[in-house]
């Protein structure tokens, strides 16, 4: 599994999910972020064989995910889009 940053929106701010106070909620958000981080941990390029780095997850105020990644090349992006869409 590869490490996922949560951040989640409170209010105005955006914190880390580890300051999230309620552990419901918190433990939901976590349990997003890995199951995408065992997901995009399958997926490699298929031109230079990396997975995504530097893996994150926003939530919004709606409970909308934004994930964002670092790739290799614009082909580990289609990968993950067809794994993930």
């Amino acid at each position: 599994m590869l490490p996922v940053r949560i951040t989640v929106a409170v209010g105005a701010r955006s914190v880390p999910v580890d300051d999230v106070k309620d552990a419901r909620v918190a433990s939901a958000f976590r349990a997003a972020g890995q199951d995408v981080g065992r997901k995009l941990a399958t997926i490699t390029c298929p031109v230079h064989a990396k997975t995504a780095g530097n893996v994150r997850i926003h939530f919004d105020a709606r409970g909308n995910a934004n994930l964002q990644y670092d790739s290799c090349c614009a082909e580990l992006g289609v990968a993950v889009g067809r794994a993930l869409g």
